[in-house]
């Protein structure tokens, strides 16, 4: 059941990237991309998710790049309750809206985990509930995204936090949910502002965490006392008869 439903959503959502709101959104999360590229890229990547921002991940220095069935999400939660990848497999691991699809964020985020390496980055994307865009949500029920299930910054940073990674990449756009052409013309100029007094608060997330792993380093022991070891004395020792 889990599958037909993740499988309604993702493609009503594709249709509503599709709508000139969409196609405005599309353009400001590719321009997030672009800045955070600058910052980082893997080598082994795993893709998980709307496929549409995939071309924007991906690069001439990747040894591997992947993208997931996003459609079998919960059949291997259900299932075997794992995915279908080895131990620390991926130094890279992109959600594109894969928590706003899934019907099980929480163990989703616990497997990527088992797949990612000590030195991993995972990158998500998705739809803020601590915005106006979650303001709405309960009288926008039947109208795409809000059919999605939307997460806060706040609370993603938790999961992540329980898990060891540390949050290095924290950033949302789209402060207002309903935008036209005209009007984001109008407004791109004062973009800057959300990101100074809103930083948090825009529609749509952009995370970004690190694995923090503690080195273990040999610890030597010292000795401050010295302790003299000699064998007693014949006349203190216990004699047999």
């Amino acid at each position: 059941m889990y599958k037909r439903i993740e499988h309604y959503k993702l493609k009503e959502l594709q249709k509503w990237y599709k709508k000139p709101t969409g196609q405005i959104i599309k353009r400001l999360i590719n321009d997030e991309i672009l800045r955070y590229r600058e910052s980082y890229r893997g080598e082994n990547t795993l893709f998980i998710g709307l496929s549409d921002f995939k071309l924007k991940f991906k690069s001439r220095t990747h040894r591997n790049f992947m993208l997931f069935d996003n459609l079998e999400l919960s059949e291997y939660l259900e299932a075997s309750k794992k995915l279908p990848f080895e131990d620390k497999s991926f130094d890279e691991i992109v959600l594109s809206h894969a928590l706003d699809i899934t019907e099980k964020p929480y163990d989703l985020i616990r497997e990527v985990n088992r797949i990612a390496t000590d030195s991993a980055t995972i990158t998500l994307i998705g739809f803020n509930k601590a915005s106006l865009w979650g303001i709405i949500k309960p009288y926008m029920k039947k109208d795409m995204p809000w059919t999605l299930d939307f997460h806060s910054i706040y609370s993603i940073n938790e999961w992540f936090k329980l898990l060891g990674y540390k949050s290095f990449y924290n950033e949302s756009i789209s402060f207002l949910p309903f935008v036209s052409t005209r009007f984001s013309k109008l407004i791109s100029p004062l973009s800057f502002l959300q990101r100074i007094f809103f930083r948090n608060l825009g529609g749509i997330y952009f995370c970004s965490f690190k694995k923090e792993v503690v080195g273990l380093r040999p610890i030597k022991v010292k000795f401050t006392d010295k302790y003299n070891v000699s064998p007693f004395k014949k006349s203190t020792l216990n004699r047999i008869k």
